[in-house]
């Protein structure tokens, strides 16, 4: 069972939209600054923390169409490793599959356009 956990920072470069078989994957990574409170006192890490997104379906499309560089965001999603490369020599590293994804408005301002839907379904 994972829980959801949420993150908030900017993106680190445009988005990669990426084909799995029939599936396109969006990719993208949000660069978050964190801290933790020491004696009362929020103590700002020296290193940004780097996480990697993935968003599939119609949240990766539409994330794909609207994210850009920079893009101040915030990222709700369930966390799990990852392996790549040839056995032996596997590289791991911790994804997000997102489940929501917005644009974190402290920081931003958005234009917000509803998807258009197929006439069957208006």
């Amino acid at each position: 069972m994972s829980i959801q956990r949420t993150i908030t920072g900017n993106l680190a470069a445009d988005v990669d939209v990426v084909k799995a078989g029939s599936l396109n994957i969006t990719k993208f990574r949000v660069i978050e600054n964190t801290g933790e409170y020491r004696a009362g006192r929020y103590m700002e890490h020296v290193d940004a923390t780097t996480h990697f997104v993935e968003a599939k379906f119609e949240l990766g499309e539409n994330a794909a169409a609207t994210l850009h560089k920079g893009d101040a965001v915030i990222v709700v999603g369930r966390e799990h490793t990852n392996s790549w490369g040839p056995e032996g020599s596997k590289t791991y590293g911790r994804v997000i599959d997102a489940d929501y994804i917005g644009a974190e408005l402290s920081r931003a301002v958005a234009q917000i356009r509803r998807n258009s839907k197929p006439d069957d379904q208006a």
